[in-house]
């Protein structure tokens, strides 16, 4: 499909989430263990001053160096603004929320030129954003996802329909507006309609080559209708705000890791004849880096982890692939990972 369309598919629903998740994220800050203690104002702004030293006299790091620098400097972004919220300076004309904000942004430059230091790959774009996810801590969300574990696992039992495109595509307009008709009006038929939307959706997946040029944006606006039916719900109180942000994620993973595997195999069964076809693939492949965000992340099973990295292994590979059917030598993907690393790191 086109790539504008199929990634307003995965994308939009993942928009209706964010202010949920920042309600999570602010509950998530008062949970986490700080290392340092400031009791004024010039302490915390003079920690951040040495350790912005300390990072511009660092030179090419490992990944996982990288890793640890990071999840270091948010500890003491925390600690630092916790205590610049406090407002224990009392002497004018001073604004240490001015000098904090420019060490933050001078920080933010340093990290980006340790990112840029060697060539990452997509399997280090992963593995960052899992060390270094905000919910690490959150015992309440890792319960929420393991009670929602079962019920994700079952959906792979039901065998998808053997229909056309045609029909498939058909099938699942129709099922969507039946859906919009009669609402999600709580947890019983949030559940219902992800998993017949999980079986229409693989169902669509095995004819992806062929409707690579399909017009989707009936599929799109009417999913992202079904969505926000289920955030009406909890907003009326008919479904915990906690369920709905766990289950309609999990989803949305779900649907970028079967997208991906489903790639995979079209590429590696040449299915993918065109360059409009190689084209949206390369699109489609780059999904998980792009969309997974830190709450994405903290969800994911463990057997989803190991599906993401195996695949990364092979993402450059299979771009290499599709840029040879759509005849061209372009290799400017192989900073792609570093960009998406940038992109992350700019976002603290």
């Amino acid at each position: 499909m086109r790539r504008k369309s199929y990634s307003k598919t995965h994308g939009q629903c993942a928009k209706l989430l964010a202010v949920c998740f920042a309600t999570i994220a602010l509950a998530s800050c008062g949970n986490k263990t700080d290392n340092y203690t400031f009791q004024t104002d010039k302490e915390a702004t003079n920690a951040y001053k040495s350790y912005l030293s300390e990072v511009r006299n660092m030179g090419t790091i490992s990944t996982e160096r990288l890793i640890e620098s990071v999840n270091e400097w948010q500890i003491l972004r925390d600690s630092v603004y916790a205590c610049i919220a406090k407002g224990t300076t009392s002497r004018p004309h001073q604004n240490p929320e001015n000098t904090v904000r420019m060490l933050h942004d001078s920080l933010r430059i340093e990290f980006t030129r340790l990112a840029l230091s060697q060539p990452r790959s997509f399997a280090d774009v992963l593995l960052i954003k899992e060390k270094t996810y905000q919910y690490r801590q959150d015992t309440e969300l890792a319960q929420a996802v393991t009670d929602a574990e079962p019920f994700f696992r079952s959906l792979d039992s039901v065998a998808p329909c053997h229909g056309n495109a045609k029909q498939t595509v058909s099938i699942y307009q129709s099922f969507l507006a039946n859906t919009l008709k009669s609402g999600i009006s709580g947890k019983s038929e949030m559940l219902a309609f992800i998993k017949e939307e999980d079986w229409l959706f693989r169902s669509f997946l095995s004819h992806l080559p062929e409707l690579a040029d399909a017009d989707l944006s009936a599929i799109t606006r009417d999913t992202e209708k079904c969505c926000l039916s289920i955030f009406q719900s909890a907003e009326n109180g008919r479904l915990s705000y906690l369920d709905a942000l766990v289950y309609t994620a999990r989803r949305t993973n779900r649907r970028i890791i079967l997208n991906a595997l489903a790639c995979r195999d079209d590429i590696n069964q040449g299915n993918v004849k065109t360059e409009a076809q190689a084209r949206a693939y390369v699109w489609m492949l780059l999904q998980p880096y792009v969309a997974l965000d830190g709450f994405s992340v903290a969800i994911l099973s463990d057997m989803e982890r190991t599906t993401l990295h195996a695949v990364a292994d092979r993402t450059p590979q299979m771009i290499a692939k599709l840029n040879k059917t759509a005849g061209t030598d372009n290799d400017q993907w192989k900073v792609l990972p570093g960009v998406l690393i940038k992109i992350m790191l700019t976002s603290i």
